[in-house]
């Protein structure tokens, strides 16, 4: 039963961050700086990658209640889980190119502000 406890949780990660990737693209909400951002091609196959994912590991894990035999899958798809949220934690923190210099405001028109 904590195979479970930990399947849904992991598959309710993998698919907010996800969508949040996803619709940190879409419409940016400007939690994240525009120093850090992402490529878009880069964010999109990303967080596709993480809902994608995500849902087939709650579905498996909600039709393995119904079905014996997807009980087994669980607990190696739940190790991919794991490994695809290290991943893409290492890839947040080390995998992006920052660009340290701060974007000018949008009124700042000569270089210097007043």
């Amino acid at each position: 039963m904590l195979v479970y406890l930990f399947v849904y949780v992991l598959a309710a990660v993998l698919i907010f961050q996800g969508v949040n990737l996803l619709g940190e693209k879409r419409a940016p909400t400007n939690v994240i700086p525009s120093e850090v951002r992402l490529a878009d091609a880069i964010a999109s196959r990303c967080g596709r990658c993480l809902v994608t994912y995500g849902t087939l590991l709650a579905l498996v894990a909600l039709l393995s209640h119904a079905y014996d035999g997807l009980t087994g899958a669980l607990v190696p798809m739940r190790d991919i889980g794991f490994a695809i949220v290290a991943i893409y934690g290492l890839w947040l923190v080390f995998g992006r190119k920052v660009d340290y210099t701060p974007a000018k405001p949008a009124g700042e028109a000569h270089g210097h502000g007043h």
